[in-house]
């Protein structure tokens, strides 16, 4: 009964949360999760919640309340906030404040920050990271140590509505100039051809197109190093991701009388995905699990998700973890944190070995399903020269950064002072990093 009881206080509370939908007082979505009992050590987990069912949220909601209900001496009492509502500065100023954050899920923009202020317990020795593959363990890794351990790896490329295209005589394109003239067909037919959202329907495109001759060359390694000491400039990469981003908004693709503050406005899974699911514009930019909506609200819609198809000669993928799970190093409860973080893991590695949800292999001899309609993606995705959604090699930020550079642009910014301003962001990192 006891165990019940919990399990459904967390259902409904999270399910209501993720309903619904990077800080704010009492912000409309924000999680809080009553403890049952007080005389317990109580382990804060302060994690973003999004309005997906593969949110971190979701994915550990029966896991936290199986612990809860078996643990004698210790309790996981759970808050949170979407990304949206300010979720980034708020774990920040929780961190800065020491107020009520032992694990923490982090999103990929602030690690390096967080990093620097030495938040990340070191989880190297912890037997789960030890399973890890090669890529998943690389992107868990900033300047050394072992900031996260992750528990789901997808990648970032673009939903096709093949249906809607074969109206117009086309097929998913396989480069910038397929790419371009679907654009070209669709909007002559009055058809937005791209969901635009604030963040990641701008940024994937700029990074594609901008980012990839980085991740593909035979020197990448010499590449980053003179990024890092400031030898070679962004600019001679991101111009030309800052172009083909720009010629997108000129044409229209996003759709027309665009502005900053509009733009800005728009959460990633609004008008985007009702969009796309209503069959009202072509591609939207996702990580791989829109699927799963496809399925539940669209069945009948013949799709695919593809890489980006933002390059001369090809697309290119955006792997990323799923969810970055992390002990702060400056908390109260260490010990008995990285205890909860090894369930938490554990239990989750082995639901992933069944089969769920992930586009990607976590774990060394991981075996999962795949959808089929993700089988190009997912050929990008396994394939030399990707594009990690944030390198954590490199002293400077880029999935943040191109953000705001892409609003600059959609607010009457040419691509060469985007690219200038990223120079100049890049330089001041570079003297941060040799001040440290």
């Amino acid at each position: 009964m006891k165990r019940n009881f919990i399990r459904a206080l967390l259902a409904v509370a999270l399910a209501g949360l993720l309903s619904s939908g990077c800080g704010r007082a009492d912000p409309p979505n924000e999680l809080h999760l009553v403890p049952e009992e007080q005389d317990k050590i109580v382990i804060n987990l302060f994690t973003s919640i999004e309005s997906s069912e593969t949110s971190s949220a979701s994915l550990y909601r029966d896991l936290i309340a199986d612990y809860n209900a078996q643990s004698g001496d210790v309790e996981i009492r759970v808050s949170g906030l979407s990304t949206a509502d300010g979720y980034n500065e708020a774990l920040n100023n929780r961190l800065d404040n020491g107020k009520d954050v032992d694990l923490f899920i982090v999103n990929a923009d602030t690690v390096k920050a967080l990093n620097a202020k030495g938040y990340f317990y070191d989880l190297s020795d912890q037997p789960v990271f030890q399973e890890l593959n090669d890529s998943a363990m690389q992107q868990a890794i900033v300047k050394g140590t072992a900031y996260c351990l992750p528990t789901k790896m997808t990648a970032y490329g673009l939903y096709v509505n093949e249906g809607l295209l074969r109206e117009y005589g086309l097929e998913p394109p396989e480069d910038a100039e397929e790419f371009l003239y679907c654009c070209q067909v669709l909007k002559e037919n009055g058809i937005t051809p791209i969901g635009i959202n604030r963040w990641y329907a701008m940024t994937v495109f700029a990074m594609a197109r901008g980012l990839y001759p980085i991740y593909q060359a035979e020197n990448t390694d010499e590449i980053i190093q003179g990024l890092n000491d400031g030898s070679i400039k962004i600019s001679e990469y991101m111009l030309e991701g800052f172009r083909f981003f720009k010629e997108l908004v000129d044409n229209g693709y996003y759709g027309d009388n665009l502005t900053v503050e509009g733009v800005d406005a728009i959460r990633a899974n609004t008008t985007d995905w009702e969009g796309f699911r209503d069959g009202k514009i072509a591609f939207t930019v996702f990580p791989a699990g829109k699927e799963e909506d496809i399925e539940r609200e669209v069945p009948d819609m013949d799709f695919i998700q593809q890489g980006i198809p933002a390059l001369p000669d090809g697309t290119v993928s955006l792997p990323s973890i799923g969810t970055r799970i992390c002990v702060n190093a400056k908390g109260a409860h260490v010990a008995e944190s990285l205890e909860v973080l090894e369930y938490l893991t554990t239990h989750k590695k082995n639901e992933l070995n069944k089969g769920a949800s992930s586009i990607l292999p976590v774990f060394k001899y991981e075996e999962f399903d795949l959808d089929p309609r993700l089988q190009a993606l997912y050929d990008d995705a396994c394939s030399p020269g990707q594009i990690p959604i944030e390198d954590m090699s490199l002293s400077f930020d880029y999935w943040g950064t191109i953000r705001t550079l892409c609003l600059d642009i959609i607010g009457g910014a040419t691509p060469e002072e985007a690219a200038a301003s990223y120079d100049r962001i890049q330089l001041e990192a570079v003297a941060a990093a040799g001040a440290q």
